[in-house]
């Protein structure tokens, strides 16, 4: 077996090293883009979590009612700004290694560091089928 072996130019390896961290940084902001307008602008939640029945709803305080239900207060659909600050903190903490959706194990109702700090919640919209009958305007 042959290896080849290259001397390694210190300075190009560091300019290579800052074009990678430019390109990572602009990876990240489009990726806060991204979440941001889903969020905000898509119904609170992005393609995934509207395939699972998810949705991003701002919350302020969260009372355990019945085991896995839980009263969320406000519960209104996330601002822009809102939207920013949680997917800010999201992205920007996963990238310098802080993995802080493992905050969920540690706070109430399974919520994340940038969820609190946000002042939002991940839910599941359940629509049952009895509601859908019930007329909205009795007579």
């Amino acid at each position: 077996m042959h290896y080849i072996v290259e001397e390694i130019d210190e300075d190009t390896s560091m300019e290579d090293l800052q074009k990678m961290m430019v390109v990572a940084l602009i990876y990240r902001l489009l990726v806060c883009f991204y979440e941001i307008i889903c969020i905000w602008g898509a119904g609170g939640a992005t393609p995934g979590k509207f395939l699972l029945g998810l949705r991003v709803v701002t919350c302020d305080t969260s009372v355990l009612i019945a085991p896995n239900r839980v009263l969320v207060i406000p519960s209104s659909n996330v601002s822009i700004t809102t939207s920013t600050i949680r997917a800010l903190i999201k992205n920007f903490s996963i990238a310098s290694f802080f993995p802080a959706f493992i905050t969920l194990l540690f706070f109430q109702h399974n919520r994340t560091a940038y969820d609190i700090v946000a002042g939002t919640i991940v839910m599941m919209f359940i629509i049952s089928i009895e509601l859908l009958h019930t007329p909205l305007v009795s007579e």
